[in-house]
């Protein structure tokens, strides 16, 4: 269960990059940006590394966008 999980957070980190990397609007690279930090903050949790996860989260989320 727990690798399924991995594998659909690998899969949607992997979708939202090719997003990142074909959007051409500020705005929307931020958005995905912020969806990007806050799926690798999930899986970060599921990896039981909480406190590296808790700062992508503020990292990520919180100061970059």
């Amino acid at each position: 269960m727990i690798s399924l999980l991995n594998m659909a957070l690998l899969t949607l980190l992997a979708i939202v990059t090719v997003g990142v990397m074909q959007q051409r609007n500020l705005f929307g690279v931020i958005v995905l940006a912020g969806i990007y930090s806050f799926l690798m903050a999930s899986l970060l949790i599921l990896l039981d590394a909480v406190d590296v996860a808790m700062t992508e989260a503020a990292v990520g989320a919180g100061i970059s966008t």
